[in-house]
């Protein structure tokens, strides 16, 4: 099943986003009104008997969390080719074998269509990674196989826009990833029972229509379940935790010559079963 956060007529609101783009609104605004009114298959049940009664093209979309409640956590280097490629830019080494964790501030997480404000007056490389990201909708510590896979509530797209030049300088990730509009989320969630198992979906991101990134996130170094069993060994992971999972390679650091964003450009990542998310750069 497929959700949706926006704005309609002046209201927030979040629906059920059928195959042909309508909408059928539920009585919730925002996603913690979401998990308090509804279970997954509470939602199974309405969505057989609300009716559609929004055309998608009506709506001004929201990031499907736009006001998280903490940071982002971020998965880093967790697909072996952008690994490689951080291990040729000196990001990272080729010797480490733990996972690598880090989160950035995002008080405000934009959505598709926004724009992105790349800070032209405090780096000169700005950069793009389109990303799976994981929603909790329960809190999770400890927990076993089956109660990590019961804690997600569905995925959503991100793009975790990056200063690397302020990478390089602060010798740490925040602050370079933390810039305003910096955290881009899809309006579009799909709920986790749309799938078997953990989801094994064709991610790619292009630039201006040149495609960037070509990868699957089935070839993630350490899975989902992986990073939230590990995470939630030490730490209490609360309902509406936002784990994004790392990007493949083709960012432009990796690039030669090197393609960092400039003003005017599109990029526009796609994760299969999900959707685009799409994004102007000034």
């Amino acid at each position: 099943m497929k959700l949706i956060h926006y704005i309609y007529k002046n209201n927030e609101e979040i629906g059920i986003l059928t195959e042909d783009d309508y909408i059928k609104p539920l009585d919730v605004k925002n996603f913690d009104e979401l998990i308090s009114s509804y279970t997954l298959n509470d939602l199974k049940i309405k969505d057989s008997l609300l009716k559609k009664s929004i055309k998608r093209n009506e709506i001004t979309p929201l990031a499907f969390i736009n006001n998280p409640k903490s940071d982002v956590i971020c998965a880093g280097m967790n697909y072996l080719s952008h690994k490689e490629e951080c291990i040729k830019e000196g990001v990272d080494q080729a010797s480490k074998k733990a996972s690598v964790y880090f989160s950035k501030r995002a008080s405000n997480i934009i959505t598709n269509g926004d724009i992105i404000n790349r800070h032209s007056d405090i780096t000169n490389e700005c950069d793009y990674e389109g990303e799976l990201g994981v929603i909790l909708y329960k809190d999770l510590y400890r927990g076993n196989k089956d109660e990590v896979y019961d804690s997600i509530f569905g995925y959503v797209i991100m793009n975790d826009v990056s200063a690397r030049d302020l990478q390089r300088s602060h010798q740490q990730f925040y602050y370079a990833k933390s810039l305003d509009t910096y955290t881009v989320m899809s309006e579009v969630l799909v709920t986790k029972d749309t799938f078997r198992d953990y989801p094994k979906l064709n991610l790619k991101t292009y630039i201006n229509d040149e495609l960037r990134q070509n990868s699957n996130t089935s070839l993630m170094i350490y899975s989902i379940y992986d990073m939230l069993y590990e995470l939630s060994l030490g730490i209490t992971l609360k309902k509406g935790t936002i784990l994004s999972t790392g990007t493949p390679n083709g960012v432009g650091m990796g690039m030669n010559p090197k393609k960092f964003l400039n003003s005017g450009d599109i990029i526009r990542i796609e994760i299969e079963d999900i959707g685009i998310l799409q994004n102007k750069c000034i």
